[in-house]
């Protein structure tokens, strides 16, 4: 037996001295794959980084939008490509060439993708060509989708990248995209809600809000369509009667309205000492449980 394992070791490392040759040589072929396929892709990233950027600079419309969505999924579908040569390169090399071709040829390439259970990797890819094709939303735009909401930095093959307010990345699966919102395109709608006493002149109050939206429109027509609307009164609370504040603005600016009117309102208010009144906390007392009776 202890004989039997030395000839199989002995065999086995005269064969390893004896391919050494084919072996190096293989090592090296790999190594030059793997070189060329990051040195392809670091150009590729390089050079679509660098258009992005430029057309950033420039004024960002619908067709410098669209120039980045195609550069973003180029560099996709180069790096998918890049990757698929190069593993088909190396498995040639190992000898798997003709094991694969033949496995492809007999099942066929759909076949193949349902055996390896890509449904959703294809669902994702065509649905990443449908969303850039039908110009659902682009590089650059606000979207809602899926719960997450965002700035498009890039559209791939299978998957888009948002990135959020808070700054953090969130990555969709293209195939489970079904309702966009793309807040973008179009004007946006500033709203504000306002809660004021019961014990003041709403009145009063709602003449003193108007007066407020009209000398911030006057200070900020590059951000808004027109002057705001004051709705009045549009609900009554527990502890307030709330009024609205809404009206059109550029594009992306209602946060930004949002904000300046708040403000502009708040020091009227403190300036008039209108109060704001504060929520009321109810605290209901819980039941006193029984004593059965002895």
């Amino acid at each position: 037996m202890l004989q039997q394992f030395i000839d199989y070791v002995t065999e086995w490392y005269d064969y390893l001295v004896e391919n050494m040759g084919l072996y190096i040589f293989k090592l090296v072929q790999i190594i030059i794959i793997l070189v060329l396929c990051k040195a392809i892709l670091t150009l590729i990233s390089a050079y679509t980084k660098r258009q992005i950027e430029s057309n950033n600079k420039k004024k960002l419309d619908s067709k410098i939008k669209r120039s980045n969505t195609l550069l973003t999924l180029t560099r996709s579908v180069f790096r998918y490509s890049v990757y698929f040569v190069g593993a088909m390169l190396i498995l040639d090399i190992l000898g798997f060439g003709n094991v694969l071709s033949s496995l492809v040829l007999t099942a066929g390439v759909g076949s193949l993708a349902i055996g390896f259970g890509a449904q959703s990797l294809v669902k994702d890819v065509v649905t990443g060509f449908f969303l850039m094709f039908e110009n659902q939303f682009a590089v650059g735009d606000y979207i809602k989708v899926n719960g997450a909401e965002g700035t498009v930095e890039a559209i791939a093959m299978r998957v888009t990248y948002l990135r959020t307010r808070e700054g953090s990345q969130v990555i969709v699966p293209n195939g489970q995209i079904s309702i966009v919102e793309n807040i973008t395109r179009g004007d946006s709608v500033a709203k504000i809600v306002i809660s004021t006493s019961y014990s003041d002149d709403t009145e009063a109050i709602v003449n003193v809000i108007k007066t407020v939206v009209a000398d911030y429109y006057e200070n900020n027509k590059k951000l808004l369509i027109g002057v705001p609307d004051v709705l009045a009164i549009t609900n009554f609370t527990n502890s307030s009667v709330d009024i609205t504040v809404a009206g059109k603005t550029k594009n992306l600016k209602h946060w930004e309205v949002e904000r300046g009117l708040r403000l502009a309102i708040k020091k009227e208010f403190d300036r008039l000492k209108i109060q704001i009144p504060y929520q009321t906390i109810v605290i209901v007392p819980e039941k006193e449980s029984k004593k059965p009776k002895k």
